[in-house]
Parts: C-alpha cells; sequence; structure tokens
C-alpha cells in the first residue's frame, strides 16, 4: 500500500507502507507516523532522478560480499536498480528459526563511480529518491545467554560499536540504547536496537561519508524530497519481517521538518532464497547489458564485449548464476557457492563482481 499523507494543525499523520526498507513486509496500515511539521510553508518539490550523461567508470575486477556477517539458514535475496541502472543496491536478508529477526547485509554499487559502499547488521535499507545516499537502519543485537538476562552494562559495548561508524554523538549512549530496545526473539532473551545513519554514496572517494541521524531504526524510508526519513522504532511482533508498530519523522540533518510526501517504494526485485535444505537452480542464463553480454553456466559466469568485429571471446567473472547487472554490465549480481559456510547455513551467498 503506498503511503498517504494528510496534515491536521501542523501535524502531518502518514500511513505506513509496504516495501519502503527492503523487507516485503515493511509495515502495514495499522502502523502510523507522526511529525511536527510548519504547515504554513508550502509542500516541497520532490527530488527528481538526474537524467545526466556519464560514462562508467573504469575499474578494476573486484568481489564484493554483500552479507559479511551472520548468515543464518535461510535467506531472502532482492535488489534494485536505479532509474537509469547506473547503481544497483543488494539486500541479503537472513531469517532464523522460526522466522526470527537476523539482520540484513546490503550493498550498493554505481558505474558513475566504479565504488561500492557496504553494511552489514541492518534492520532495513533504502536509496534516496535521487539515489546519491543510503539510509540504512544500523542494528545492534544481545543475547542473553544461559542466564536469559541482558544485563544493563553490556550496552556500553553496543553504543561504542554505533559510534565507530560515524564518530561519537551524544544520543548514542548506553541509556539511550537500552531505552530504545525491545525483544527480537520469541525463544530466548535476546533484545535489539537501531540507529539510523546515511551514506552519501555518491562522492567519489574510498569510503563513503557516513552520517548519524537518529536511534531506532527497524525500517526507513526516505521523504520524496530527500530532506526527512521516517524510522520504523521497533517491531511490532518477534518477526523478521514484522512491521513498525510506529514510526517517526526526522531530518536527515539537524534543521526544521518538511511536509513532502513519502517517497515512493523502492522497486525492490526478490531473488532466490538461500537455503540450507535447497539448492539454487544452476541453469544457464544470460543477461544483457549495454555493449555486454553476461553468461551463466555450469556454476561459471563469463562476459562478452561487443566491438565492430563482433563479440569478444569469453572472459571469466567468478563463480555462481548471474541475477542483475548494471546499465553497462560494470557490476553483476550473483548467487555464488560459499567456501565458509558452517554446516547450520546456507551454502550459498550473494555476491556483486565488478567487470572491467
Amino acid at each position: 500500500m503506498r503511503m498517504r499523507r494528510a496534515s491536521v494543525h501542523g501535524l502531518a499523520l502518514l500511513a505506513a507502507c509496504t516495501g519502503e526498507s527492503g523487507r516485503p513486509d515493511a509495515s502495514r496500515a495499522g502502523s502510523t507516523i507522526a511529525a511536527h511539521v510548519d504547515s504554513s510553508t508550502a509542500e516541497p518539490a520532490c527530488l527528481a532522478f538526474p537524467r545526466t550523461d556519464w560514462q562508467p567508470t573504469n575499474v578494476g575486477a573486484a568481489a564484493f560480499v554483500v552479507n559479511r556477517a551472520t548468515h543464518g539458514m535461510a535467506a531472502r535475496v532482492r535488489w534494485a536498480l536505479a532509474p537509469d541502472s547506473s547503481a544497483i543496491i543488494v539486500v541479503e536478508d537472513p531469517a532464523g528459526v522460526e522466522n526470527e529477526a537476523i539482520p540484513d547485509g546490503v550493498l550498493f554499487a554505481s558505474e558513475r563511480t566504479g565504488r561500492t559502499w557496504q553494511m552489514d547488521s541492518v534492520w532495513s535499507a533504502a536509496p534516496s529518491p535521487d539515489w546519491t545516499r543510503v539510509a540504512a537502519g544500523r542494528a545492534v543485537m544481545l543475547s542473553g545467554g544461559e542466564q536469559q538476562v541482558v544485563e544493563p552494562s553490556r550496552w556500553q559495548g553496543a553504543a561504542q560499536s554505533l559510534a565507530v561508524l560515524a564518530g561519537p554523538h551524544p544520543a548514542i549512549n548506553a541509556e539511550s540504547l537500552r531505552a530504545h530496545s525491545y525483544p527480537v526473539s520469541g525463544m530466548a532473551v535476546v533484545e535489539g536496537a537501531a540507529a539510523t545513519f546515511v551514506a552519501d554514496v555518491a562522492r567519489d572517494t574510498q569510503d563513503a561519508p557516513t552520517q548519524f541521524v537518529s536511534l531506532d531504526g527497524w525500517r526507513v524510508r526516505w521523504s520524496c524530497d530527500g530532506h526527512d526519513l521516517l524510522i520504523g522504532v521497533r517491531p511490532d511482533r518477534v518477526q523478521d519481517d514484522g512491521p513498525a508498530n510506529t514510526m517517526r519523522r526526522v531530518a536527515v540533518r539537524e534543521t526544521a521538518l518538511t511536509a513532502a510526501p513519502a517517497a515512493e517504494a523502492v522497486p525492490w526485485v526478490d531473488g532466490p532464497t538461500l537455503d540450507i535444505g535447497v539448492p539454487v537452480a544452476r541453469e544457464a542464463t544470460t543477461l544483457r547489458a549495454r555493449g555486454r553480454l553476461i553468461q551463466g553456466s555450469s556454476n561459471h559466469i563469463t562476459v562478452r564485449d561487443s566491438s565492430s568485429a563482433g563479440w569478444s571471446a569469453p572472459r571469466e567473472v567468478g563463480a555462481g548464476v548471474p541475477l542483475a547487472a548494471t546499465r553497462s554490465g560494470r557490476f553483476v549480481l550473483a548467487i555464488a557457492p560459499r567456501t565458509d559456510a558452517k554446516s547450520y547455513e546456507s551454502p550459498d551467498h550473494a555476491v556483486v563482481y565488478r567487470v572491467p
């Protein structure tokens, strides 16, 4: 369901919607978003995706694992392409037994810069309307262990792990995290929390500048003007795909909120489920990019480039099955075999190949 905006005496109430965060059941109509805005101000214009001429950046070959943290017994893979296919965002979304919540891995890759940005342990992620930034609800989880108790002092380490991402911030402290925590398991004492960060992925730098926005982040979605974020506070049930029970509006930078409606839902494409007991089909696959063929056969991926003389000989990319590619085929999403899989984890994972 699309998000709809209504303003009553300066209080903006937005119905939560499906798909804003990269999880299929991101939120439902029962959730609400409340934020104080200046109703006397004209509604800001929504950001338009830039339609400019560009050429893919020349880069070297590399492989990037989407999820470098916990994999779980099963995981769903999904992706979305920028409107001009210049960039791709990929989520590997694992779930535990009985669909218990496990944080995701997210990766963004752009042909405009030739660079990638990746974050592990994420509850939710979404590109900005112009695809220059990515918002991510970075998760922390603490288990009660044998005593089934999470000691308050342990939140200090969780706060430090979040502060590393964008530097210290007064809001990131043990007491605040604990106050914003919630149960994420129905089988044992496991408490979770989150902080929302925004990465400037349009910068042609080795590490995308990342800023802290707010505590919470079970679900994230942009306003259509790219000024604010709609942040899910906590899940309404202990399930990996549970919607947020409440969402609140926060300015990305410490300025007044706007009255812009929510951005369109990210056009996620659902890929295969990586399951410990069901191997991914290794069928022959061909993807067509601009001036390039990407072919998968017998668990190997190759590319062939077009020229005035015809198609080149195949070049090896790597192992796996290709799923999607950016406009010029410089980034290829694939399901590839894991060499480090444990006996209770899926033998496959999502990988993005960078192909010169």
